[in-house]
């Protein structure tokens, strides 16, 4: 399990990694876009699809799972943050257990619409007939990196419930002063 979760761990690291790369890639595309645009009267045609197909998707699915690790996705969890260690090691397993069903059928409906467009050649249409292949494929990637993540917990809590002993650390989120209930 420790192999599996320092794999898992390394893997979230390089895609956030690739991803941050990513942000700064959009970042001077659309700095030069703009430059050319206002300057030459000649903006890239290419710019916009690029960052809306593949750049943007890449960053969103890229930081999936490790997003979740660090408490970064929206959750409403007043209740649960006020419940001892053994009630809320049990909504732990019961909303990563649903949650792990969940990423696994998009995973392979992602990856079932991926492998349809690469085998049908889909392109998008405009100026260049980019590839839909690709962006779709960040889809089940993504997806099937959080399943992962999440049957780790899943299987963690149901362990230190079971065991008593702390297998996966109990993850409370700390409210930030900027957060407000009104």
């Amino acid at each position: 399990m420790r192999v599996l979760e320092a794999a898992l761990r390394l893997v979230e690291r390089v895609a956030t990694t690739i991803a941050a790369v990513i942000m700064f890639a959009i970042m001077v595309i659309v700095g030069a876009d703009v430059f050319m645009r206002y300057v030459f009267n000649s903006p890239f045609g290419w710019a916009y699809d690029l960052i809306s197909l593949y750049l943007m998707a890449a960053v969103f699915f890229l930081v999936l799972s490790h997003t979740y690790v660090v408490g970064g996705h929206v959750s409403v969890d007043i209740l649960q943050q006020k419940l001892p260690a053994k009630p809320f090691r049990v909504t732990e397993i019961v909303t990563t257990g649903v949650s792990f069903v969940v990423f696994v059928l998009i995973a392979w409906a992602g990856w079932h619409r991926m492998v349809d467009a690469f085998q049908q050649g889909d392109v998008l249409a405009g100026a260049i007939p980019w590839p839909t292949w690709p962006a779709l494929a960040l889809v089940p990637f993504g997806s099937g990196l959080l399943a992962l993540r999440l049957a780790i917990d899943f299987v963690g809590h149901l362990g230190s419930l079971i065991t008593g002993r702390d297998l996966i650390p109990v993850r409370r989120h700390v409210q930030h002063g900027q957060e407000s209930f009104e």
